[in-house]
């Protein structure tokens, strides 16, 4: 790496010394740089988009679709699609598509060159959005028609530039003549024709369009003469890269012919309000929500190391440890498997113990995570031992979705009963429609009692419980479950991942045990075992009259054998629950139980979906509400954790006001206070680690020692142990860990929620909001602050810039992120 930024840096300071601009080829790798190059192809097309983020804050509008392409005689053409409106947008869209398939037709071996990401991402954003030509993008998808001459540049060549942007690039072979010279212009220029309507305005944004076309173009050009040069200088062939074959490929509906004519007998009969336009939307959620995983997937086979280490969820640039493999079946004869230990620096990604992970050089390798640590940056992997002998990765990236045809079978059999009116759902239906669960009856109650009189009275509909945190959503959910179970009702237990269902079964055991209940439970999927709940892989087991207690995935409960086979399923962490899957599961059923708070931990969704269709289950039933109102379901309204004054910040930013303390809560003190304070660090530069706040906090927990912690009547002197420090990049819980002493708990919001400590502190590392490298809606989530604010008992601290306080915010959606972060300031500020 640093011989790299020593290259890079000679070549700028020759540049600015000489004023000559130098490049440097890279040495080949089989599809990695020039070697991602086709073959060209008298069909290919340079494309080239214009957005406006001003004409709608939150989604802004693709006014140019430009795109420009050569003919055997050497003649360019060029092409404008055009949008001045939201329909405009959809149908610019879809006849920019229509070329694209028009032009395969006639040449199958053609491409689509653009430069950087913008513009597949945003065409995937829009085959959501106005849910058209789905089929179309998919097929481009499969057949990898994109072409990104970014990655060709930076993987392929090293040159005197300031940014390898297109326009800095371009000066090695290009000259620009348009009036309008760059993307902000065009977008200044669109503003003003929206204006005043003046032709002239359009004239001169087409004109930069096509430069960039062109540019493009010529780019791919100088590109592809640089390969015989390469093959010189490195005494290699550099093939051109082969259409895609024996890849792995998207799901595919396995009923295209029924989910339309569903979809499209849906619409037709659609009024407002009935449920019928959004069930429609809902059919082909799972897809559109899958294909923006694939096509990160194969982009990710095309990156190097060093890209893949600041993707985000890829693990880039690892090092084998140099030690023999591990055979595991020396401890566990059953155990047919190898594990290799390695490194890696401080980066994000989304591995965690149990995932599977995929080597990109070697497509197809499986391994799995038997262990990752990212404070001391080692992760151990495993595969078969017939794998011994194949190469080591150097970086892991996710595999391709999971296939989702139980699910989407599922909503098929919903939207079929929804045309026939029969009935055989009605608790889906009132879910979808967003009806009252008792038909307008109030529902708040506080009282475990009472909350379990409320759900006998729930038949053939659904409740809501919301918990925030610290209000016992797992003990009230247990409870409501474990009378379903002495009643001998059958009960479903799902969600989104198997540590939440375990986590819930293990309280469902805990109050059988107070209870004396004996009831009989199968686990389906990872290991679980207990008194009550054995896991078996058997669908029998699951049917089996004699258990009660069903746990599983979606996966699991989307399938026709168990449809209207339980009485109850219960949804935990619903929040975190699609919509769709939440119907798809609730074929299942009689009846919905959703528990869980959508401003904790957000669902994580990659797709654009149309009409509300994206929103998680609870996001659906709130609607606009941050808060579930006493006639839709039970606002849990009181923490047993936060003292009021840390409570008042969680309960006024994000929770309506509604929630409250228990009295006990009051009796949480430290003797150097309570309540919330702002730690103001001066910083510069930093993007996703902070020596500063490092320091800052390990200097604050030394000085909080010489103090007491009051828990009722027992008062004692605080320990390390009871300091959680919360940060959102794994790279400042690497800088944490190594800075404060290990008996204090370090790690990212993910891994805490559910926990508590006397004292919590929150680093939120990046100086600015120009240095936040996965943008403001990650770093100042509101559901990241209100979880980590709120897994404290006594003391609530932020550590971070006062920069940040000065963000620029451009959506609505960013005001109400810093306004979060910037009345925790104020009410800190007013306590000082």
């Amino acid at each position: 790496m640093i011989e790299k930024l020593r290259d890079q840096a000679a070549l700028q300071l020759h540049r600015y010394r000489t004023g000559e601009l130098e490049h440097r080829l890279l040495t080949p790798e089989e599809r990695r740089g020039l070697g991602l190059l086709p073959a060209p192809s008298p069909g290919d097309l340079f494309f080239d988009m214009e957005g406006d983020p001003f004409y709608d804050p939150a989604i802004g509008l693709e006014f140019l679709f430009g795109v420009l392409w050569r003919d055997h005689a050497g003649t360019t053409t060029y092409r404008a699609f055009w949008a001045h409106d939201r329909d405009g947008e959809r149908r610019a869209f879809e006849e920019f598509v229509d070329l694209v398939g028009e032009r395969r037709q006639a040449f199958p071996d053609m491409h689509v060159y653009h430069y950087a990401t913008y513009e597949p991402s945003t065409l995937a954003r829009l085959m959501g959005a106005h849910a058209t030509r789905e089929e179309e993008i998919d097929e481009f998808l499969r057949g990898e028609i994109f072409v990104d001459l970014l990655q060709v540049v930076r993987q392929g060549v090293r040159a005197g530039v300031d940014s390898y942007s297109l326009k800095d690039v371009e000066k090695l072979f290009f000259t620009r003549r348009a009036e309008v010279s760059s993307g902000n212009e065009a977008v200044i220029e669109f503003e003003r024709w929206l204006d005043d309507r003046d032709p002239a305005r359009l004239d001169a944004i087409a004109a930069y369009n096509q430069e960039d076309c062109l540019a493009t173009l010529e780019l791919r050009d100088w590109l592809l003469a640089r390969r015989p040069e390469a093959e010189r200088e490195h005494a290699v062939s550099i093939p051109f890269l082969p259409p895609p074959e024996g890849r792995p490929k998207p799901e595919r509906d396995e009923a295209p012919a029924e989910t339309a004519q569903l979809r499209d007998a849906l619409l037709a009969r659609a009024s407002d309000g009935d449920g019928r336009e959004l069930c429609a939307r809902l059919l082909e959620y799972h897809r559109r929500e899958a294909r923006p995983g694939w096509w990160w997937y194969f982009r990710r086979l095309r990156m190097t190391d060093e890209e893949l280490a600041d993707d985000g969820e890829a693990l880039g640039c690892l090092e084998h440890d140099r030690r023999e493999a591990l055979d595991l079946s020396i401890a566990n004869p059953r155990a047919r498997s190898l594990e290799w230990t390695f490194t890696f620096p401080p980066q994000q990604h989304q591995f965690d113990e149990g995932d599977g992970a995929e080597d990109p050089r070697e497509e197809g390798t499986g391994w799995t995570v038997s262990a990752i640590d990212n404070a001391t940056g080692e992760i151990r992997l495993r595969r078969s031992k017939e794998m011994r002998d194949a190469p080591l990765p150097t970086s892991l990236v996710p595999g391709g979705p999971i296939g989702t045809k139980a699910q989407q079978a599922a909503l098929r059999r919903l939207a079929a009963s929804l045309l026939a009116g029969d009935a055989r759902y009605v608790h889906l239906e009132r879910l979808l429609r967003g009806e009252l669960p008792l038909g307008g009856a109030l529902l708040q109650c506080r009282e475990l009692a009472d909350q379990r009189r409320l759900l006998d009275r729930l038949e053939g509909s659904y409740l809501v419980v919301q918990g925030p945190p610290g209000s016992g959503k797992t003990y009230r959910g247990a409870r409501l479950i474990t009378h379903l179970l002495a009643q001998r009702r059958k009960v479903g237990i799902t969600a989104q991942s198997h540590k939440v269902i375990h986590n819930l079964l293990a309280e469902v055991e805990r109050a059988a045990t107070e209870e004396g209940l004996d009831f009989k439970g199968t686990k389906r999927g990872d290991h679980f075992e207990s008194a009550h709940v054995k896991t078996s892989g058997s669908l029998a087991a699951v049917l089996d009259p004699e258990v009660t207690l069903v746990a599983g995935t979606a996966w699991l409960f989307a399938r026709e054998e168990l449809d209207g086979k339980l009485d109850t399923l219960v949804v935990d962490e619903a929040g975190q629950f699609s919509l769709a899957d939440a119907l798809a599961c609730g074929t299942s059923a009689d009846r919905l139980v959703l528990l869980g708070d959508p401003l904790q931990l957000a669902q994580v969704t990659q797709g654009v979906h149309p009409h509300g269709s994206g929103a998680s289950v609870l996001e659906h039933v709130l609607g606009d509400h941050e808060t579930i109102p006493e006639e839709m379901g039970v606002f849990l309204e009181e923490t047993r954790r936060m003292h009021p004054k840390v409570c008042r910040f969680v309960s006024e930013a994000f929770y309506e006001g509604r929630l409250g303390s228990i009295p006990a809560c009051a009796e949480r003190a430290t003797s150097d206070g309570v309540g919330v304070r702002w730690l103001d660090v001066a910083h510069e530069g930093n993007r996703i680690d902070s020596e500063e706040e490092a320091a800052a906090i390990a200097s604050e927990i030394e000085r909080l020692l010489g103090h007491t912690f009051r828990d009722g009547r027992v008062e004692r002197p605080l320990r390390h142990a009871d300091v959680m420090v919360v940060a959102p990049y794994n790279a400042q819980v690497r800088l944490l860990r190594e800075r404060l002493p290990r008996a204090v708990e370090v790690g990212t919001v993910d891994k805490f929620q559910g926990r508590e400590a006397a004292v919590v502190f929150y680093s939120m590392a990046s100086s600015s909001g120009e240095d936040v490298p996965r943008g403001l809606d990650f770093l100042m989530s509101r559901n990241r602050l209100n979880v980590a604010v709120s897994r404290a008992q006594s003391l609530a601290y932020v550590a971070c810039s006062p920069r940040l306080l000065e963000v620029d915010c451009r959506t609505v959606e960013h005001l109400k992120l810093a306004n979060s972060l910037c009345r925790f300031v104020e009410l800190a500020e007013e306590s000082a």
